[in-house]
């Protein structure tokens, strides 16, 4: 599945054989070579010849007071936030201890472990698993309504569990990958904190799952590639997806549990040569309209957070 769309900005960079991390290319033209300016700045990050100076945003004073707000408008003992601008790293953190349920999170650290599976080796991409009557669950997505024995690849498995937050899929894979390679996910990553004992997350930890995949730090470039476009493919509008015009490429994660009053979303915004990572999640106590609230609440946050990288 092709993601051009989002990388467009990228393409050039591929034909000059440099690897870089944590930046996203806002193409500046420039009579230097690679060598010239490599020669020129030795001990910065090559990457930075290639971003154009009004794509290096560092002051983010603004936008923070305008989240703080907003969230101390919208329960702060309850909301934890994160925002990165991808091309300085310059962050926003807003109640960063603040945990709550993941809900269909975990969905993103299982993708990676599938991921390193096929890069193993192991399984590939053509490979034809069957839904057993164990995998299913109804809760979200279509598969727990196929018949036991339906055969899947593990593409179009990965593509339900990304896409669509199928929990049937997720299980599907749950049960054929092992919880020691789940672990190792975590461990690589260094996100020895990213769940605590009673598995509640935090808006700033799950980020970094997203900063892997657009480094490609953890994967090979193809299946960061694969994961991030099957993520923008989804068709969830609400939560911070909301607040973000549909023809800018979106991939995210978001979970609901209702029972224990959990909403999510986690995704990088690829304003063009301005990509950010945003990530929210709310803890609810239940009371009426809650839901419809905390997707009011995050399309403000994803909506002032564009406004302000856009308008930059």
């Amino acid at each position: 599945m092709s993601f051009l769309s989002i990388n467009r900005w990228k393409v050039a960079t591929l034909f000059l054989g440099l690897a870089f991390a944590g930046v996203a290319i806002g193409w500046a033209t420039s009579s230097l070579s690679i060598n010239d300016a490599l020669e020129e700045y030795p001990l910065i990050d090559p990457a930075r010849n290639f971003i154009a100076q009004e794509n290096f945003i560092v002051n983010l004073q603004p936008l923070r007071e305008e989240l703080r707000d907003l969230v101390r408008w919208e329960h702060p003992r309850q909301v934890s936030l994160y925002f990165e601008f991808l091309n300085s790293g310059a962050n926003i953190s807003i109640n960063q201890d603040v945990r709550v349920w993941p809900a269909s999170l975990p969905k993103v650290p299982m993708a990676l472990a599938v991921a390193k599976k096929i890069e193993r080796g192991e399984w590939e991409l053509t490979d034809k698993f069957s839904i057993q009557e164990d995998d299913r669950d109804s809760r979200y997505g279509r598969l727990a309504g196929v018949p036991a024995g339906t055969v899947f690849t593990v593409e179009e498995l990965l593509k339900a569990m990304l896409k669509d937050s199928d929990n049937t899929a997720y299980r599907a894979f749950l049960r054929r990958i092992d919880s020691r390679e789940l672990e190792a996910v975590i461990g690589e990553l260094g996100l020895d904190e990213l769940f605590t004992i009673d598995g509640l997350v935090s808006a700033k930890e799950y980020s970094r799952l997203f900063r892997s995949l657009y480094t490609s730090s953890f994967l090979k470039r193809e299946n960061s590639e694969l994961i991030l476009s099957m993520l923008a493919a989804a068709n969830y509008r609400e939560f911070l997806a909301g607040g973000i015009p549909r023809e800018v490429p979106f991939p995210h994660k978001f979970g609901i549990d209702r029972e224990r009053h959990a909403y999510l979303d986690s995704g990088i915004v690829y304003v063009e040569g301005r990509p950010f990572l945003i990530s929210v999640a709310v803890g609810g106590e239940g009371t009426e309209g809650e839901e419809e609230k905390v997707k009011e609440f995050m399309h403000l946050v994803a909506e002032k957070a564009y406004q302000y990288i856009s308008s930059q």
